[in-house]
């Protein structure tokens, strides 16, 4: 009896430390995280960066490692490697709208894929349909040439948000380009109904 006991108390003892050893891991990675955005918050990008690289070494899917190093990267001028982890977490949050819209313009403007800056814009105005994301998406489908189908979003987005003004400023662009002078003369005055003025272009 007294050697069952000693067994239990010797397996008991084995679970307590490897209890505390994962809870001391976790420990240290929330404490290092936490450094590293205070890190980051000071301007501090690379040494930020570091840290959020040890953490990955370890917990190589750890989201939110993954999505601040990105914004690191991003900050630092490193798109490319920026790319690689902002697809990591598209791949792991698929509810994550934000790393979408980043992911987006790193497409766009960086990585001179406009198709997939409007697929992932796109995700990002059907998680969070704010105007803001909209008009993030019509520009990505201005760029990849579908002007009706980023009309209809830009119209939808000021239907939603008649006071966000970028949605006009694009719109009123795009009509612009098109000729359409008399329905980007009627946008000016919506716009202005709002408190928002539009600059003209010389097509306008």
């Amino acid at each position: 009896m007294r050697a069952r006991s000693a067994a239990l108390a010797a397996l008991g003892l084995v679970l307590a430390v490897a209890l505390a050893s994962v809870i001391l891991a976790f420990s240290g990675c929330s404490d290092r995280a936490g450094q590293a955005r205070a890190l980051q918050e000071q301007g501090h990008i690379e040494h930020a960066l570091s840290l959020y690289k040890e953490i990955l070494r370890e917990h190589p899917e750890d989201t939110e490692a993954l999505e601040q190093a990105s914004v690191c990267l991003l900050l630092l001028g490193r798109y490319d490697e920026a790319l690689v982890m902002q697809e990591r977490v598209v791949a792991l949050v698929p509810d994550n709208a934000q790393v979408r819209v980043e992911l987006g313009f790193n497409y766009l403007n960086h990585q001179g894929r406009p198709a997939d800056a409007a697929r992932v814009l796109g995700e990002a105005a059907s998680l969070e349909p704010s105007a803001k994301n909209l008009t993030f998406w019509a520009q990505a489908l201005i760029a990849c040439g579908d002007e009706a189908r980023a009309e209809a979003v830009l119209r939808k987005a000021i239907e939603s948000e008649p006071g966000y003004a970028r949605s006009y400023e694009i719109l009123y662009r795009l009509l612009s380009s098109q000729g359409r002078a008399d329905e980007a003369q009627q946008l000016l005055e919506q716009a202005a109904a709002q408190g928002i003025t539009l600059k003209k272009t010389p097509a306008g």
